[in-house]
């Protein structure tokens, strides 16, 4: 069964995380799309909010959809949360996971854990975010990664190693923008689900 697994710190998950989520599914013709925060990304500052109250924002947040799950696999294990691990434990189980990344994050793989090996584990579908655009990601490929392969299409492969760029369409909403917006007692109505706004203010989550 072929599974997108949506890793990130989420914090807090918004519209753009779950409509992107909804695109990539479609688009790929994903079984199911699985959101994975981490319990501490390697490579970012420690999440505002805990571990716990990401998930449950997660799990708020896509309730609706049959499509979509939230595993807490990087929670439990708590210390760094690093994707071959969590890639690994999929296959383990007989699921065949793409990986589904940012190009922010993505453009940073020569510094995840074991990068060639995870390559060599699952593909890759990389959406276009900010500036970063398709050549950036040929680029970057091109210097740190020349034997992946760089495809655009909608027919993923069983075989591993693949970048598939998405970038039909794009929602200027970041975790960035909404926590700076409530220090800041801004509003967040439509940037992330109600239910969701109403758990942040409930808990007093991102004040400080």
């Amino acid at each position: 069964m072929m599974v997108g697994i949506y890793g990130g710190s989420f914090d807090p998950i918004h519209i753009g995380h779950l409509r992107i989520a909804e695109d990539v599914r479609e688009f790929y013709n994903l079984q199911k799309i699985i959101f994975i925060p981490a319990y501490h990304s390697p490579l970012k500052p420690e999440s505002r909010a805990s571990a716990e109250d990401r998930f449950q924002m997660i799990k708020i947040s896509i309730k609706n959809n049959p499509f979509f799950s939230v595993d807490d696999i990087e929670i439990k294990r708590k210390g760094k949360s690093f994707t071959i691990d969590t890639i690994k434990a999929y296959r383990e189980k007989g699921l065949l996971p793409v990986f589904i990344v940012g190009t922010d994050a993505f453009l940073t793989l020569h510094k995840w854990k074991e990068p060639e090996e995870l390559s060599g584990l699952t593909s890759f579908i990389v959406l276009g975010r900010g500036k970063d655009s398709y050549d950036d990601v040929k680029n970057y490929l091109k210097k740190n990664f020349p034997f992946m392969d760089l495809r655009t299409d909608n027919s993923i492969s069983k075989k591993e190693g693949a970048v598939y760029y998405f970038d039909r369409r794009r929602i200027d909403v970041s975790s960035t923008e909404i926590r700076e917006r409530i220090k800041t007692n801004r509003s967040i109505r439509y940037l992330v689900l109600p239910e969701v706004e109403e758990y942040i203010f409930n808990k007093k989550l991102y004040r400080g």
